[in-house]
């Protein structure tokens, strides 16, 4: 049993969780909490007050990130967990961000390269990059705007979305480039393979009688031409007649390798102008390496009629809402334990488990969430950040 598998298990359910600033979490995992196979496990869990895992990176086995922030306090400032292969430990955000930041955002491609973002209250953001041994400071791009998504390939290979633009760090400076068309969300498999997805407004599919006024759009970055270019996706259009201020657009995007990249967003209209219209469409896009396809079931599927959200590097997919889709195409749900009736924690709530981001652990099938349960009982209904492990 690996690291994270075995010892992670009793690192970090129960008692006080984080602890305070600087405080480490030895803690054993209490009874009912990650006895069955194949379900998520809570493996860090504070139970001190309220607040969310806002996002988690896990740079190898033993080195496990996460963002967290508290709430229900006069100042929740955002904090840092980190996993060491034996504990974790709860600290302030690192000096070297210059200040305060909402939305913390973490990456990583390894222990030597983990980055830190989040929006500064003046707007813009603040970044720093763990390089192994501390915290240093990296500047911003030289783009207006907050960083919006973030991929780390190597330290001198790090994309990011910025004001409309797409900046690229080569170990010394940020570099923008401009992109044909919107970009919501970046990622890639590779620094040789990155992909940006959004939406166009002009093109094929955009405008006519009553036409869409978006098409999604997958721009790939071409190296050796030093630009983004457009990729053909499939249009959308609603049959006549056609409901008011019709669109697709592309709004995530899980790049599992070269030739298998997954884009998903939504095909729909402004259905505050009519009481009636058609049911909006999952746009489920699958790059082969050649072409992007809709995938067919995309709103019927009971596993691809959900986002992608991570990948097991062995032809499985994870799913929003807890659902798992194996190599061989079947579905299945990933269940969860109730926490334990314990401390503020009744026995007649109703438990929900949510997460703001899964990562996969480099090497490995296990995934690594960062999210909150929410606790809904009478009287004093709890969200408690926690940190949870899968392996299917």
């Amino acid at each position: 049993m690996s690291a994270i598998a075995g010892v992670l298990l009793l690192a970090g359910c129960g008692g006080d969780g984080g602890g305070s600033a600087g405080d480490a979490d030895r803690s054993r995992a209490p009874g009912g909490t990650g006895s069955a196979e194949g379900s998520w496990k809570i493996v860090h869990i504070d139970k001190r007050g309220s607040g969310t895992v806002e996002a988690v990176a896990a740079a190898a086995d033993d080195a496990i990130w996460a963002a967290g922030t508290d709430q229900g306090v006069a100042r929740p400032d955002p904090y840092l967990l980190r996993y060491d292969g034996t504990t974790w430990r709860r600290t302030p955000l690192p000096a070297a961000l210059g200040g305060r930041v909402s939305q913390p955002r973490l990456d990583a491609s390894g222990p030597d390269n983990v980055w830190l973002h989040g929006v500064a209250p003046a707007g813009g953001s603040r970044i720093a990059r763990w390089d192994g041994t501390r915290w240093r400071a990296v500047p911003k791009p030289p783009v207006e705007g907050a960083v919006g998504s973030l991929r780390a390939f190597a330290p001198d290979d790090v994309w990011a979305l910025v004001g409309g633009r797409a900046a690229h760090w080569d170990g010394a400076r940020w570099t923008a480039t401009s992109l044909p068309a919107v970009a919501n969300r970046l990622d890639g498999s590779s620094g040789d393979h990155v992909w940006a997805v959004g939406y166009r407004d002009s093109g094929p599919g955009v405008g006519g009688a009553g036409g869409e006024q978006t098409q999604p759009a997958a721009m790939r970055w071409d190296a050796r031409a030093r630009a983004w270019k457009l990729t053909p996706t499939p249009a959308f259009r609603f049959p006549d007649p056609v409901p008011p201020e019709p669109g697709a657009s592309l709004d995530g995007v899980l790049a599992v390798s070269r030739d298998e990249v997954w884009a998903y967003g939504v095909h729909s209209f402004d259905h505050g102008e009519t009481p009636t219209g058609p049911a909006t469409e999952r746009v489920l896009l699958r790059w082969d390496g050649a072409r992007w396809r809709q995938e067919p079931d995309a709103d019927t599927d009971p596993c691809l009629s959900r986002p992608p959200v991570a990948h097991d590097g062995a032809g499985g997919l994870l799913l929003e809402r807890h659902r798992f889709r194996t190599a061989d195409g079947s579905c299945r749900k990933v269940p969860w334990q109730r926490l334990p009736a314990t401390g503020a924690v009744t026995s007649g709530g109703k438990q929900q488990l949510w997460f703001e981001g899964v990562v996969r652990v480099p090497g490995t099938k296990r995934f690594v969430g960062g999210g909150k349960v929410y606790v809904m009982q009478s009287g004093n209904p709890l969200v408690l950040p926690v940190v949870a492990v899968f392996e299917p």
